[in-house]
């Protein structure tokens, strides 16, 4: 992936084209996308690379960021890595979920082999393998945090517990009706 952006960004760059590039990270909605079925149903998350570290960023700030960035002066030729306030593994994701829902939220780590099998067919066989280096590469290393939200916005980053508090209810199980 990173070889791609790359690639186009380099075939920007070559035509001329007034241009910032915003390269964000992780980000929190991830956690709603993969983890809030299972959360909702009371079930065990089943994940590879728990204690792999991201500094994920809500995607208000990212779209801060680029209308800054857009309408703003003195962007152009800016190159911009966008990153929440904070490193946390995906385990410690997990736990600031359950924290926000009063509830502990079991985490049983997976092989990569495990989470291969239990994507295919439902993931993009690329982008498995993309995430499981990505996470492998950052097991036992803190996630790269940057400043960038609040140098271009004026207003720090919002972090993972703000984005679960303002969407627990995509985690909680449905009343009954």
């Amino acid at each position: 992936m990173a070889r791609l952006h790359a690639q186009i960004e380099r075939l920007i760059t070559a035509a001329g084209l007034e241009s910032t590039f915003i390269r964000p990270g992780m980000f929190n909605s991830n956690a709603r996308l993969w983890w809030a079925p299972t959360i909702r149903d009371g079930g065990v998350i089943r994940w590879p690379h728990g204690a792999a570290e991201t500094a994920p960023i809500d995607e208000r700030d990212l779209a801060a960021v680029a209308a800054r960035t857009l309408f703003g002066e003195g962007h152009s030729g800016g190159d911009y890595v966008l990153t929440g306030p904070e490193s946390l593994s995906q385990a410690e994701q997990v736990a600031v979920i359950g924290d926000v829902l009063g509830r502990q939220i079991p985490f049983e780590e997976l092989s990569p082999d495990e989470f291969r099998r239990a994507t295919e067919g439902m993931w993009p066989g690329p982008a498995v393998e993309m995430l499981l280096d990505a996470w492998g590469a950052t097991v036992g290393c803190p996630a790269y945090v940057t400043s960038t939200v609040a140098d271009v916005v004026g207003a720090p980053a919002r972090t993972f517990r703000q984005w679960v508090s303002e969407h627990a209810d995509a985690f909680r199980k449905a009343p009954a009706k």
